[in-house]
């Protein structure tokens, strides 16, 4: 996918509906936390340095398949 600084990313934090089914309750309708990628690791590109979209600016290290992070819009650079 090719990862790079700019890129705008979004993350499940929390869900506001649980649905229960027959054997099992499941997670629906998900909350999202954004950021914009500042840096992308060298030897793992899955693992970016991201500037939280909130007031204080949070940076946050995540890595795409353990934080399971998906890409909103790419950087144009």
């Amino acid at each position: 996918m090719g990862l790079k600084k700019g890129d705008l990313i979004r993350w499940i934090i929390d869900y506001n509906i649980y649905e229960a089914g027959e054997h099992e309750v499941l997670p629906i309708n998900p909350v999202y936390a954004y950021g914009i990628i500042f840096e992308v690791s060298i030897q793992d590109p899955n693992n970016v340095v991201v500037c939280q979209i909130r007031k204080d600016g949070t940076l946050l290290m995540i890595h795409m398949i353990h934080d399971g992070f998906e890409l909103v819009s790419s950087a144009k650079n």
